[in-house]
């Protein structure tokens, strides 16, 4: 298998550099066709990268320890989900399925090519094929999948119970697959600055593949607060790692693309912005790549420092420098078309929205690069205080945007239009404090979401009755109608009321979070708000032996939770530990795994963790460390992130096809 794997993967990197220099040579003399041999060269590349990554899961699934990669990431009672996930477990694995990914995206680009962009398709290939060079290298010249192991083990090492979670089955291939499709708008961009062509067709073919990176980026990025949230146990779900933020700023940065892009097309304004934004997408990608295998401090999600680090330098150093240079060589051709001056338009909208997006990414950027020279990480309160301003100067733009629309709006209509945003922003804010919501900033932000919520669903209500009017038709009929026509429209208005959800869950959980750790023996209670829990031991599972001299032993705490006398939920936090006996003597405890317990509810969340127990103590008394935490509202975040899935899906759907593109 590793001499079969290797070869594939160097069959690969010489089709690749024979595709490049083919695609380019012949390009010069046959301008508006992909050479024919660099065609079948891209297909080639795919095809080979994906018998590779088969020969990978082929040999996870039948427990191949001949090769390091899969001993080092599964063992033979690791579970079959598990072994397919090991693809993507470790540094080379990933590497390998972002490659191909690349390869696909850029095979599937040319077969969907046609008259309008074919002409972009020699230096987009190219660009494409280049970055499937970069990772190509790395897999041949540096940390191989496929390098082999002698003498073969009976088993391997296994996957970390802490990746033997569903959420490793979809968090870490979803974000890669964002990643992989950056670099498709950035190629596209770059075919269009170099051929001078920046008209609006290259936007149009970009904006598919945008979306969809968008879309996966950030599915990717919730599924990640997710997995942080339920399985790491230390109670938050966003804490502004260096590698979460590689995650974040491409997606701000598609987010203004996508915005940018419509006045683009419909009419030819802020085309350097939306250059420049496509650029940055993959730009800020393969920084986020950088930092996942270096040694940046404050992160608890890199690879650490590796020999790739040089190469992705160099191929960070290429983008930016070539990406500048040809931005800049072709500023002329970049003018817009006049746009509208006064204050209230929709050219004035999407450019305050880009400079608050730009700003964001910024200072993110800014923090995340920080600790590189101080050698310390600025902290969560660095980034809370900088983009919580941002964040929600978006989202109530973004409300007022809805009234805006293209023409020019009159001013007495749209005041009287906002009102019932003012409205609904009040009454969330009426209902939040009801409820006990007593803190000014939490309520302020709370009228900006209940706004431009209010603001969204007015606007569509709104749309639905003109549509009424115009066509004799009912309410619910004119609603069908109108969203099949214009899904992709309105698949943007439930992106944004996913993202205002969101936003309610994290304002809610942030300004209202109550936490409480207590020492407690067997018998003790604790109240937090209104709850009572009450601890009555733990139970330790039967020992498992992981090797000579290695055990793990799992202590089970059973923790019932009541309010106002009646019980509400019991709950079974647990902790595993690794025992090193020597001559029958412990002589190493290491923690393996800490499983938080939740009761999750739409109102609040009760939240706990084990986080250690006292082993001088009396069996009796089993005298425990636990941390409490009731968190209000939390899983809106994750109900908005469905709704946010559900629109971008339609968006998606809609940028397949649109009419007099083909």
């Amino acid at each position: 298998m590793s001499f079969a794997g290797n070869a594939v993967i160097i069959l690969a990197f010489l089709i690749t550099i024979y595709s490049i220099a083919s695609a380019l040579l012949d390009s010069r003399d046959n301008k508006y066709s992909f050479p024919p041999l660099a065609r079948w060269g891209v297909f080639a590349a795919a095809g080979l990268l994906t018998l590779a990554v088969v020969l990978l899961l082929t040999a996870f699934l039948t427990h191949d320890f001949s090769l390091l990669y899969v001993y080092n990431y599964s063992a033979t009672d690791t579970p079959f989900a598990y072994l397919i996930s090991g693809l993507w477990a470790g540094n080379a694995g990933s590497l390998l399925f972002w490659c191909w990914l690349i390869a696909v995206s850029g095979a599937v680009l040319l077969w969907r090519s046609n008259k309008s962009n074919r002409p972009l398709m020699p230096v987009a290939l190219s660009v494409i094929l280049f970055s499937e060079l970069l990772f190509l290298i790395i897999l041949i010249f540096i940390e191989s999948p496929f390098a082999g192991l002698s003498p073969v083990p009976a088993d391997g090492l296994g996957l970390r119970p802490v990746l033997q979670t569903p959420l490793m089955i979809s968090h870490p291939p979803t974000l890669l697959a964002g990643y992989a499709l950056t670099t498709v708008p950035f190629a596209l961009a770059l075919a269009a600055l170099y051929n001078r062509t920046v008209d609006e067709t290259w936007v149009l073919t970009a904006r598919r593949w945008a979306v969809a990176a968008w879309l996966l980026l950030g599915v990717g990025n919730i599924l990640g607060m997710w997995w942080a949230y339920a399985e790491l146990g230390w109670g938050g779900y966003w804490a502004w790692d260096p590698v979460e933020n590689a995650g974040l700023m491409p997606w701000l940065t598609l987010t203004a693309f996508l915005h940018s892009s419509m006045l683009y097309v419909r009419r030819g304004q802020l085309k350097g912005v939306t250059t420049l934004f496509a650029l940055v997408s993959l730009v800020l990608t393969i920084f986020g790549a950088f930092l996942t295998r270096s040694n940046v401090p404050g992160s608890v999600h890199t690879f650490g420092s590796t020999g790739m680090t040089p190469v992705f330098t160099v191929f960070l150093l290429t983008l930016v420098v070539g990406s500048v240079w040809l931005f800049i060589s072709r500023r002329d051709d970049l003018k817009s078309n006049p746009g509208d001056e006064r204050i209230v338009s929709a050219t004035s909208t999407f450019s305050v929205a880009n400079g608050l997006i730009a700003a964001s990414v910024i200072i993110i950027f800014i923090g995340t690069v920080l600790p590189f020279f101080i050698r310390t990480s600025p902290g969560t309160d660095f980034f809370n205080l900088t983009q919580l301003p941002l964040f929600l100067a978006l989202i109530l733009l973004a409300g007022i945007a809805m009234f805006v629309g293209w023409k020019q709006p009159d001013p007495n209509k749209l005041v009287r239009q906002l009102l019932w945003p003012v409205a609904g922003g009040a009454i969330a804010v009426v209902i939040s404090f009801a409820v006990g919501g007593t803190s000014w900033h939490a309520l302020l932000a709370v009228f900006i979401v209940g706004a431009a919520i209010t603001a969204t669903l007015v606007k569509w209500a709104m749309d639905v009755a003109a549509r009424a009017r115009g066509k004799q038709e009912n309410l619910l009929t004119a609603f069908c109608r109108l969203f099949v026509i214009q899904r992709g429209r309105y698949g943007g208005y439930i992106v944004h009321i996913g993202i205002f959800l969101m936003a309610l869950g994290i304002i809610f959980s942030s300004a209202y979070r109550s936490e409480i750790s207590s020492v407690m023996a067997k018998g003790d209670s604790v109240e937090l708000r209104g709850y009572v829990f009450q601890y009555n031991g733990y139970e330790i599972s039967p020992m498992q032996h992981k090797g000579d001299g290695v055990v793990w032993l799992t202590f089970t705490a059973d923790v019932s939770v009541s309010r106002d006398g009646e019980v509400v939920a019991v709950l079974h936090p647990h902790r595993t530990l690794q025992y090193v006996i020597s001559e029958g003597t412990v002589t190493g405890i290491y923690l393996v795994n800490n499983e938080v317990a939740i009761e999750a509810g739409l109102i609040r969340d009760l939240y706990l963790i084990f986080v250690d127990y006292d082993t001088t103590a009396h069996e009796t008394t089993q005298t425990v460390l636990l941390t409490i935490i009731v968190e209000p509202m939390v899983s809106w975040i994750w109900i908005g992130g469905g709704v946010l899935l559900l629109g971008g899906l339609l968006s998606f759907s809609a940028a397949l096809r649109k009419p007099g593109e083909e």
